[in-house]
Order: C-alpha cells, then structure tokens, then sequence
C-alpha cells in the first residue's frame, strides 16, 4: 500500500507522523520521489511533441 495512502486512512495530517507507525526503508521515500519526478518529465516531454 502507498505510504500516502496509508497517511490519508489514518487521518494524519504529516507524513511524519505515518512514518511512526508504519517501518519505511531509508530509501522508499526518495525512491518514490524519484519515480514521480520520472512521471512528471515524461508527461510534460508528451506535451512539447
């Protein structure tokens, strides 16, 4: 399940928060991050075509 996800069942307003409950890897954050700037670029390089 999303991390984000989990943060909107739970009715926390900081991820922060979440993150004290539910065991993330160190790197399940950036790695998420990462993905969708991957997503975003390709969706405005759809755009410029």
């Amino acid at each position: 399940m999303d991390l984000i996800a989990i943060q909107q069942l739970l009715g926390h307003a900081w991820i922060a928060t979440t993150m004290k409950y539910v065991h993330v890897t160190g790197t399940h954050i950036e790695d998420a991050w990462a993905a969708g700037q991957q997503r975003a670029a390709a969706r405005l390089e759809g755009l410029r075509r």
